[in-house]
């Protein structure tokens, strides 16, 4: 059965389109304040994955192939006629930035948030990475009211601003899907020749254990005319005051050249 998503549509029906993809463990909520700020000048496109808001749809999910192809298809439903800008975070910027390299023709700029479509994680931050994700994998196999503990507890313990009744272990397919995607070869397969040429945002957190991003995508935003900014916060940089002003000034700005 092929997957389809369900679009949220909301605001200005003539202005551009901007599409938001989140990640774990949120749904389409998390852009709520941003939506409410942007609505009145772009027309705003969201959707909620699979398994989340507390839903348990698909046992084991969906593949990493599945997801890249269900939002290709939505932003050819919601915007036929015309490239659109993708604002995207955590799992939602991986997807999005693999999407992208696979149909480039659906998106015309990118706002990425917290996490780069280029990671070059040093020793430490490599075995964090191992070691959470692991854990929420392990929940996701487990399922049932353990598994569903073990991804409220990590939810809690990073600050996640998803309700705790709305995360269970279901939701962490992303987590088994990323390393049977290792295992398999295919672990960089999106992203070998991934640098996109195009208007780009790339804001991200500094107070994390460690970066989801490297130096070399850094470079590659600045010296393509992009922006990139460190924020004094966490992973969920969309839910600061200051990446408002950020996000509607860079818009702004680069409405003109997002052709």
């Amino acid at each position: 059965m092929i997957l389809e998503l369900d679009p949220i549509i909301e605001g200005n029906v003539s202005g551009e389109t901007l599409v938001f993809v989140q990640g774990w463990p949120d749904d389409a909520s998390l852009w709520d304040r941003l939506v409410g700020i942007l609505s009145a000048r772009y027309r705003c496109v969201r959707v909620t994955m699979p398994n989340y808001a507390g839903t348990r749809e698909v046992r084991w999910g969906h593949s990493t192939e599945e997801i890249i192809e269900a939002l290709a298809r939505c932003i050819r439903k919601t915007s036929p006629d015309s490239p659109v800008t993708l604002i995207i975070h955590d799992w939602g910027a991986y997807w999005g930035h693999a999407m992208h390299a696979r149909h480039p023709e659906l998106v015309k700029r990118i706002a990425c948030l917290d996490v780069a479509p280029q990671v070059e994680p040093g020793f430490g931050a490599a075995l964090g990475i191992i070691l959470y994700q692991g854990w929420l994998a392990l929940a996701f196999f487990l399922g049932g009211p353990v598994g569903d503990w073990m991804t409220r507890a990590f939810a809690s313990a990073i600050g996640a601003p998803m309700s705790r009744d709305q995360i269970n272990a279901w939701m962490n397919y992303p987590y088994r899907n990323i390393w049977q995607d290792i295992f398999a070869g295919r672990g960089r397969q999106h992203f070998e020749d991934y640098w996109p040429e195009m208007p780009l945002l790339f804001v991200y957190g500094t107070r994390k254990p460690f970066p989801f991003h490297s130096e070399a995508w850094v470079d590659h935003v600045k010296r393509t005319g992009g922006e990139v900014v460190g924020l004094d916060c966490g992973h969920w940089v969309s839910q600061e005051t200051d990446f408002d002003e950020i996000l509607v000034r860079w818009l702004g700005a680069t409405d003109a050249t997002s052709i």
